[in-house]
């Protein structure tokens, strides 16, 4: 390493700066992309830089180097990453993939997906646009036909899908086990999976689609996820791209050891998290708490300070007549709050909770729109978002 130096989380960790030097030297000397952007930011021995979303879309196809493209991401923060997966590194997911299921859940089960089916169906998925009560349906076909008593769905629809459950008091108590993945899974999403699903342990992994699993769920401390760090390297930096100190939420930085076609070295996924260390004593791999998901959904005060959406969506979902709601930031002093009504909600005194609301949270200045809809969309990914913020 002439030209650039370890970054901080990476000193003292002879595995991670091994294959960290292995992937970097390899891409200064091999891959275009990298031939570039290193020749660029490492004029003079300086830290291995980051990579940046902005970068990788200005240069998708360099960053691919000829080779097919193997998959894309959702396009939940805009235009999707195109990314090249060689059949070695695809068979080093399947392989992590089975360990995690045989070595940390006990086992596989009979299953029933509920996803964005994004060609062809098969007879254990069904596609997330379903309404709940034909969702409902499909797991009840598949228990009786394949005895299914596995679920995997994502966070927002693992939420809907329980709340008609309970609300028509449906038996699913052989469900066994049931998944969440690709969202943050919020604690009254867990909550409500729990009631609906009485006899079923919940497992959520952290993944993201360029990269494949990120981390997983401790079975035996639920508030800590294990990073799978064989395969890759977990950063959680500041505003000053410096490392986070435990518990403090920063942004998750990653770098895959082992994609040579379209490498993410350093690579900024907008998502937030924060370093922990889990109790168990059984599982010995870096930890992760706190995972938020993406930047995309935090909002900010007038002052350009970032905010967490979840204090403000426990406090909504709190106001009774709403049956679904999403807090759009066009500006740092303009929201929209969309929502759908239930029946007999009083719209003026809802308007006037809400307000109140957003004024506390934003201050006086921040004007805010109400707009009632027959129903919030999810995205073309299939997946729902709660707050979003356009703000650049």
């Amino acid at each position: 390493m002439s030209t650039f130096f370890l970054p901080e989380h990476f000193r003292n960790r002879p595995y991670a700066a091994s294959k960290l030097h292995e992937i970097v030297q390899w891409a200064s000397a091999s891959h275009p992309f990298y031939r570039q952007k290193y020749q660029r930011d490492l004029s003079s021995p300086c830290e291995i830089p980051l990579l940046t979303r902005a970068e990788i879309l200005a240069n998708n196809d360099l960053l691919l180097n000829n080779h097919p493209e193997t998959g894309r991401t959702s396009g939940s923060t805009g235009i999707p990453v195109r990314f090249s997966w060689s059949e070695e590194r695809q068979q080093i997911s399947r392989r992590e993939s089975l360990e995690y299921t045989n070595q940390w859940l006990g086992g596989a089960l009979p299953r029933a997906k509920i996803i964005r089916l994004k060609g062809a169906s098969d007879p254990e998925s069904a596609d997330i646009g379903l309404p709940a009560q034909e969702q409902v349906n499909f797991l009840q076909q598949r228990f009786q036909t394949a005895n299914a008593t596995s679920v995997i769905t994502y966070p927002t629809n693992a939420a809907e899908l329980s709340q008609h459950i309970l609300d028509n008091q449906i038996d699913m108590s052989h469900i066994q086990r049931f998944s969440c993945y690709a969202e943050a899974f919020e604690s009254w999403q867990e909550q409500l999976v729990q009631r609906a699903f009485p006899n079923a342990r919940i497992y959520t992994t952290y993944s993201a689609t360029e990269l494949g699993m990120i981390a997983a769920r401790c079975p035996y401390e639920p508030n800590f996820h294990h990073v799978f760090a064989k395969k890759l390297a977990v950063e959680i930096l500041d505003q000053n791209h410096r490392p986070c100190t435990e518990g403090a939420i920063g942004r998750v930085v990653i770098t895959d050891y082992f994609n040579r076609r379209s490498p993410f070295i350093r690579y900024d996924i907008g998502d937030l998290a924060a370093y922990a260390k889990c109790p168990c004593g059984k599982i010995n791999l870096p930890a992760l708490t706190q995972i938020t998901g993406k930047v995309r959904g935090l909002l900010r005060r007038p002052n350009g300070q970032r905010v967490m959406f979840s204090n403000l969506d426990a406090a909504l979902r709190d106001i009774p007549g709403i049956a679904q709601f999403q807090v759009v930031q066009k500006s740092l002093t303009h929201h929209i709050l969309r929502f759908v009504a239930s029946p007999g909600l009083n719209t003026a005194l809802f308007a006037e909770q809400a307000k109140a609301l957003f004024y506390a949270e934003f201050g006086p200045t921040i004007t805010l729109a109400l707009q009632q809809e027959d129903t919030i969309e999810r995205g073309s990914n299939g997946k729902f978002y709660a707050s979003i913020c356009e703000i650049d």
